[in-house]
């Protein structure tokens, strides 16, 4: 599950708790543990897909296995 930062509180919160901390925590904004994107206001409702753990923490080696297939040049 995304966890998510209060820039205000300092809080860590679960995504399904942030509107409650939200209500909670007056002028609350919250940025993303695993990509680091600040959300202002309501923003963060919108934030469904982040990075991998895999690539948050592989870094440089990450393949992504979903990436588009490169197209192999046609010889005239």
């Amino acid at each position: 599950m995304v966890s998510f930062s209060c820039e205000v509180c300092n809080d860590t919160v679960l995504k399904k708790k942030l509107m409650q901390h939200r209500n909670q925590c007056p002028g609350a904004y919250f940025t993303c543990l695993d990509c680091q994107k600040t959300f202002q206001g309501l923003d963060f409702q919108g934030h469904t897909s982040c990075i991998s753990e895999a690539e948050k923490y592989q870094k440089t080696v990450y393949k992504d296995t979903k990436s588009k297939k490169q197209k192999k040049p046609t010889n005239q």
